[in-house]
């Protein structure tokens, strides 16, 4: 009996593997397996939950935490205009917003660089649902 394209993916990803690469096993969104190297790979996520994995998503969410963080100042210096101190635990916000943004924006190089990687690389879009062995 002849292998099927699944199994000759397996088998290319398994040497692959004993060949020290770092790859990843996962379905594409047309069903069938593929093996990713990690740069094609892109933000993967293994739940069932609507999660980000775009750029675009990724600078919508930096976005946000960019309004929480200016928000935030706000609510730090907003009492001082009525004769009140700071309002200094609101920085928590700040900070968090912040490292929101970093993450985000991070997130959305790593989304946009696996992208172009697979254009360039004619290989597709893998599926956002969980990995498969």
């Amino acid at each position: 009996m002849a292998p099927t394209p699944d199994d000759q993916v397996r088998t290319f990803h398994e040497q692959a593997l004993a060949r020290g690469e770092k790859r990843v096993l996962l379905r594409t969104v047309d069903g069938p397996l593929h093996s990713y190297a990690k740069d094609e790979l892109g933000v993967v996520t293994a739940s069932s939950h609507p999660q980000v994995r775009s750029a675009g998503g990724f600078l919508v969410m930096a976005v946000f935490f960019a309004a929480l963080a200016v928000f935030s100042i706000m609510l730090v210096a907003g009492p001082t205009s009525r004769g009140q101190d700071p309002l200094w635990g609101a920085l928590i916000l700040t900070a968090a917003g912040a490292a929101g943004v970093l993450y985000a924006a991070r997130m959305a190089g790593v989304a946009a660089k696996a992208k172009r990687l697979r254009v360039e690389r004619g290989i597709p879009e893998p599926t956002a649902r969980q990995f498969d062995r």
